[in-house]
């Protein structure tokens, strides 16, 4: 069975392939679990697709996609502390139902080992803890962003 990190570094392989335009998909199933990374971006036909799952936008073929370095950068903000980053890339998400209190909010203090946050990846909901204790500064993406591997997702003072 593939392990976290295996899963990390095939998802990002794919998605490195997919952003150079290749249609490169990998099918992964061992013992009831099935992963599928990629896949036809225009949805061929017999591919396997979950229905609640919303159908990828399609991308007229001469339509360029902008560069990275075309894309203004967001503004960072300043990060002074221990930065808790995404071990995944998924949708951040504050609090574990849209009508729950944040886990945590900046200034609230944290141990090492506590629920923080879910990120979302693939309809699995991902418990992240703080890898430290300490004081939250800043919690850097708002509910429901989307969120890639490293991206920084709280600061903490230890």
């Amino acid at each position: 069975m593939l392990s976290n990190e295996e899963i990390q570094a095939l998802i990002r392989f794919v998605a490195e392939e997919r952003r150079g335009g290749s249609d490169l998909s990998v099918e992964y199933q061992v013992d009831g679990l099935y992963l599928r990374v990629g896949g036809d971006r225009g949805g061929a036909a017999g591919a396997p697709r979950a229905a609640s799952a919303p159908a990828p936008a399609s991308v007229a073929e001469d339509t360029p996609s902008p560069a990275l370095e075309d894309v203004p950068a967001a503004e960072e903000p300043a990060l002074d502390g221990h930065v808790l980053t995404s071990p995944i890339v998924g949708t951040f998400y504050a609090a574990p139902s849209p009508d729950s209190p944040p886990y945590v909010e900046a200034g609230a203090r944290v141990e090492k080992g506590q629920v923080v946050c879910i990120v979302e990846a693939m309809k699995l909901m991902n418990e992240i803890e703080a890898d430290v204790s300490g004081t939250v500064s800043s919690v850097v993406p708002d509910n429901g962003d989307p969120v890639e591997f490293g991206a920084p997702l709280f600061v903490i003072r230890t």
